[in-house]
């Protein structure tokens, strides 16, 4: 046998793997399929997702939100799951990012649930974003905010006698400032004077969920 006939044919250097079968392939999780999905399919049901997918889930339209998010709005966004179990779910992810010391908070405010950067992180973030600051309230407009917030729905000639002066100028720039709203009428009072009452940016602002969460008068020893 020649010395030819021991040399074997050489095989190719960059010869291309082969490709993974459908039994290889690692397992798709349910947000992974839906996102591969088209853009108007429907989500998959809740009750589909594992209980980290479901959080994943809750946090990713938590994070996108601008504003509280109702928990109807949540629901509608989540279907298949139910009112408890989401409450449940977001009061765990609360007591979490409090507990772990995160950099933001969830809170329920405004009838809705938000993600917010904590008080402690404000110094931090004010420079950072350099966003310009709430306009402060002067101390007549915060007595008159008070008097509605707390006996609403006020008429004007009602708050005026709580505080003792006139209260137009005020309550206008209370309005512009999307603080308080005209949410009535009164038909029993003569004239069927315009009733006051707080709005959702009034909420917002003092981090409230309902106007029920307000403060009674007589938690200050006031009668």
């Amino acid at each position: 046998m020649s010395g030819s006939d021991d040399i074997e044919e050489p095989k190719p250097a960059d010869q291309a793997a082969a490709p993974l079968s459908a039994d290889d392939q690692p397992p798709a999780t349910s947000l992974q399929v839906a996102a591969e999905s088209a853009a108007d399919a429907p989500p998959p049901d809740a009750a589909d997702l594992t209980p980290a997918e479901l959080r994943m889930a809750v946090e990713g339209v938590l994070f996108v939100s601008p504003k509280p998010v109702a928990m109807a709005r949540l629901l509608d966004c989540l279907p298949g799951t139910d009112e408890n179990h989401l409450r449940g779910l977001l009061l765990g992810l609360q007591a979490r990012w409090k507990r772990e010391q995160r950099g933001w908070d969830l809170l329920e405010i405004a009838g809705g649930w938000q993600l917010l950067t904590r008080a402690e992180v404000h110094p931090w973030v004010r420079r950072f974003e350099k966003r310009a600051l709430p306009d402060k309230l002067t101390r007549s407009a915060l007595e008159t905010l008070a008097v509605v917030a707390d006996k609403q729905p006020d008429a004007r000639s009602a708050i005026e006698d709580v505080r003792g002066v006139q209260c137009g100028p005020v309550l206008r720039q209370l309005m512009d400032l999307k603080l308080v709203q005209v949410i009535g009428r009164d038909e029993n009072a003569l004239g069927r004077p315009l009733l006051y009452g707080t709005t959702e940016a009034f909420l917002q602002r003092f981090g409230l969920a309902r106007v029920e969460d307000l403060p009674k008068s007589h938690e200050f020893g006031a009668p």
